[in-house]
């Protein structure tokens, strides 16, 4: 149960405020992309029919744009309407919507009182008439997230036990479904558990599943929100929202972090030197959690050793560099016997990459450079770290080389390099990599 209700109410409450001389204030934060960009006063994602529409926030006059989306055709139709006085009742609000003075329609909102303390989200709006059109809006309980476009809408739910991802795609939209109180959507073609919410400059919330990473990125200035899924670190699927709504915290989801390792990642490793005496593995990642927790390192941080640790390869963030949208990462690895230091590249997205875990393909092994070497040096191994440089592609992508010693043992004198070239697109997602030059 929250312990803020009455000022949370309010706060939903603010949302379904009378249009009138000022757009209403409130703890959502509403983004319509649609021309014109503007700020929201709600999204009727439609259950009942092909269509969305997006309201923006009535002007000092009232009047409100209105953009309603096609989603068969993808065409925008966008117009101003006036917005009625609130007409609240029986725990319902109506608000009038006329075009050149004449009534074509009505919002249909509920009262926020109305509305039990654990299933609070985003703003109640359930039901709209415009013209013709009668659209029953999505709408589910304690929803932080609704991005809505053409083709799918991404819903983020936070329960108690978690965050849940539900996304709905258009072509394959089931029939509506409706359940106690004002809850009513469909069956959602991918629904995902155990989300986290991600803070800093690119915030959002995060979920992965097998092998892929769904990334709901909610932007902080006026651009698009953005779903991106990556998949085994590269960019599978890319896409602009045409609007989003999103509410604040509700109190019974998972702590949030750090949205990517960045600078602030970088940790000095004091306290380390003592957890090489700790008596087993466990012993010495307990140790090296906690030295970094004395240490003041960043939440970011601790959670990328954690995941270096279940993947029994513990190290922590000790540099970086940033090339563009890209970060780079020293490790260092202070547990082993070799090779105490590696590279990793943060995309703008996804999961980390180890570039040291780079794995030879059929197509880098068939190159004549490569067989030539291998002929001359059959037992040769790339022995890190690597040097890494960085260039902008003239297709506007950027890539990050990184050229990696090979010798036939760790103190072999060197017997030639490789170079793996890391691809990524303008904004920073990954795209793939491969080698691109063996001597």
């Amino acid at each position: 149960m929250w312990t803020d209700r009455p000022l949370r109410l309010a706060l939903l409450a603010s949302l379904l405020a009378a249009p009138g001389a000022a757009a209403p204030r409130d703890s959502a934060s509403i983004r319509i992309n649609a021309t014109p960009v503007r700020d929201g006063w709600f999204i009727c994602d439609a259950v009942s029919g092909p269509y969305a529409l997006f309201a923006g926030k009535p002007d000092e006059k009232g009047v409100a744009v209105i953009t309603l989306l096609d989603r068969r055709s993808g065409k925008f139709d966008t117009q101003g309407y006036q917005v009625g006085r609130a007409d609240p009742g029986a725990g319902q609000v109506h608000w009038s919507l006329s075009r050149n003075g004449k009534p074509v329609g009505e919002v249909h909102g509920v009262n926020p009182g109305m509305i039990d303390d654990a299933d609070a989200g985003l703003p109640p709006i359930v039901d709209v008439r415009l013209d013709d059109k009668a659209l029953a809006c999505r709408w589910l309980p304690r929803a932080r997230f609704l991005g809505v476009d053409s083709r799918r809408s991404v819903v983020v739910t936070e329960t108690p036990q978690g965050l849940v991802y539900q996304s709905f795609d258009f072509a394959r939209r089931g029939a509506m479904t409706r359940s106690e109180g004002i809850q009513q959507s469909n069956i959602p073609t991918l629904r995902l558990l155990g989300g986290t919410e991600l803070v800093g400059d690119r915030s959002g919330f995060r979920f992965a599943n097998a092998g892929r990473v769904y990334f709901v990125q909610r932007p902080r200035s006026d651009e698009a929100a953005t779903l991106v899924v990556t998949s085994a670190g590269r960019l599978a699927h890319s896409e602009k929202l045409v609007g989003f709504a999103y509410a604040p915290p509700l109190g019974g989801a998972p702590e949030r972090v750090s949205a990517v390792l960045g600078p602030d990642a970088v940790w000095s490793g004091a306290g380390v030197d003592a957890c090489r005496a700790a008596a087993d593995a466990k012993t010495i990642n307990d140790c090296l959690l906690d030295a970094m927790r004395k240490g003041g390192a960043s939440p970011a941080s601790i959670a990328f050793t954690a995941r270096q640790i279940e993947a029994e390869n513990p190290g922590y963030v000790s540099g970086w560099k940033q090339a563009g949208p890209i970060g780079i990462a020293t490790v260092t690895y202070p547990f082993r016997a070799n090779t105490n230091e590696g590279t990793v590249l943060v995309p703008a997205t996804g999961d980390p990459i180890d570039v040291d875990a780079y794995q030879l393909s059929a197509d880098d092994k068939a190159r004549a450079d490569y067989r030539a070497t291998i002929g001359q040096y059959p037992d040769a191994f790339p022995v890190p770290p690597g040097t890494v440089s960085v260039e902008k592609l003239p297709t506007g992508g950027w890539r990050v080389s990184v050229t990696t010693p090979t010798a036939v043992c760790r103190a072999c004198a060197r017997a030639g390099t490789i170079v793996v070239g890391y691809n990524f697109d303008e904004a920073g997602h990954f795209l793939g990599a491969g080698v691109i030059a063996v001597a």
